[in-house]
């Protein structure tokens, strides 16, 4: 019995269905992913053309492209207290899905760099801002499943990797880019936006439990419930611990190298004298690695702890992002390889490294909580492709921007050694600790 029955009401239409209804936040995280970070390819690609036709520098497009991930800075410590809200996050993600889509149409007819600036980068990275909690709200649909629901939901950033450069190139060749940009906008409109109206914030606000689990009835729910809230830290209890601190420095350091090396692949290896199509194959590579790195590591964060999954995964990140040093110049496969293994690891990394304020803090303010903690990884992850360029430049190779990132990645590694789990005790104004059993999930 569920507790809209046991209460006389009906059944809300999701809680009928065959199937749980967490599932379909899932696919619509997955396209919102998809052309979050698919526009920025699609910013590479057209860079092309216009500036053939326009007569810009690759700085407008550079600098844009960064923006758009630094607005995140400012917009999310607003955007994430609303995720917690029943309505709002639907009618939220939903406002920045058209802007998003506005902002694309309006991208066919710029004539000035400022232009584009603007569009792409601030009004564009607001728009995604607004949509980044859809990674949060999975968190909440699922517990037991959350590993791999939210692998599954960011799996679109590594098959737009691997789809849209040709199908972008491709539209170029037969409308142009000013059209091609209308096209885009309305792939997005039809596939990230109008779908938003079946967003939930929630499983409990339909009727159901995380994971599919069975409703309770009413009376039993809603204990079950306080249990839930018992192990849930709010944002102003979380952010007074050293948990919250240890996390937040060692998740968003780690994740400088996450959009360094995917953005420089390519010229990486056209520095070391491969032919474009071939080095660009590395990419094509990155975008199957990113996605086999969900399966793969999203079906073992549902057997292990979230912390020991991170440990393994950025151990392998260590050793991986400088083994390109290793591969001798001019060599087609090797590249591929490497971009396999790249692909393997940041495939991962962007969407477990999100999941340690649910797995640490509880569910319940996740959306608050990663919020504050959002805005430094922002800045780095954004700021890796400019990293990259500029130790390119001043020292002639890549070798610096490969070891800095490399050694980013073991800053995250090393505060996973030593992070603690959270104690009402470090956050709470009453004393105490969590439960036994939040306790020992914490700790892994």
């Amino acid at each position: 019995m569920t507790a809209q029955e046991a209460s006389g009401r009906p059944q809300a239409w999701q809680a009928r269905l065959p199937f749980f209804y967490g599932w379909i936040i899932v696919v619509l995280a997955f396209f919102s992913s998809f052309f979050g970070i698919g526009l920025t390819w699609a910013a590479s690609i057209f860079a092309v053309p216009m500036r053939e036709d326009l007569g810009w520098g690759n700085s407008a497009f550079f600098f844009a492209v960064s923006l758009r991930g630094w607005m995140g800075i400012v917009i999310s410590p607003f955007v994430g207290p609303y995720l917690d809200r029943k309505d709002a996050v639907r009618v939220l993600t939903f406002i920045g899905a058209m802007i998003n889509v506005v902002s694309l149409v309006l991208l066919s007819a710029v004539d000035a760099e400022w232009q584009f600036v603007v569009l792409f980068g601030v009004v564009g990275g607001v728009a995604q801002a607004c949509q980044a909690g859809l990674t949060v709200i999975v968190a909440k649909w699922f517990i037991r499943q959350r590993g791999f629901a939210t692998t599954i939901s960011t799996m679109g950033g590594g098959l737009a990797a691997l789809l849209l450069p040709p199908l972008l190139i491709a539209l170029d060749g037969a409308v142009g880019w000013r059209p091609s940009w209308t096209i885009v906008a309305a792939l997005a409109l039809a596939f990230s936006a109008l779908p938003v109206i079946f967003l939930r914030r929630e499983p409990e606000d339909v009727g159901l439990l995380p994971d599919g689990d069975k409703a309770l009835p009413a009376g039993e729910r809603g204990a079950a419930r306080v249990r839930d809230e018992e192990v849930s830290f709010t944002r102003a209890e979380a952010i007074r611990t050293s948990t919250f601190w240890v996390l937040l420095a060692g998740m968003s350091i780690g994740a400088l190298s996450a959009n360094a090396i995917p953005s420089n692949i390519a010229n990486m290896f056209t520095d070391r004298g491969l032919e474009f199509d071939v080095a660009a194959g590395a990419l094509v590579a990155y975008g199957v690695g990113s996605i086999l790195a969900k399966f793969a590591w999203g079906w073992l964060a549902n057997r292990l702890h979230l912390r020991k999954v991170m440990l393994l995964l950025t151990a392998y990140g260590v050793l991986v992002i400088p083994s390109v040093l290793l591969i001798p110049s001019s060599v087609g496969t090797p590249a591929l390889a490497y971009g396999f293994l790249i692909g393997f690891y940041v495939g991962a990394y962007i969407p477990l490294h999100f999941l340690v304020w649910a797995v640490y803090f509880g569910r319940a303010h996740v959306g608050a909580i990663s919020g504050v903690g959002r805005p430094l990884g922002s800045v780095l992850l954004s700021g890796g492709p400019f990293m990259m360029a500029f130790t390119r430049d001043v020292s002639g190779s890549y070798t610096a921007g490969l070891l800095i990132c490399a050694g980013a990645v073991a800053i995250a590694f090393v505060s996973l050694c030593f992070v603690k789990p959270p104690t009402r005790s470090q956050g709470e104004r009453s004393a105490g600790t969590l439960p036994a059993t939040a306790e020992a999930a914490a700790s892994g």
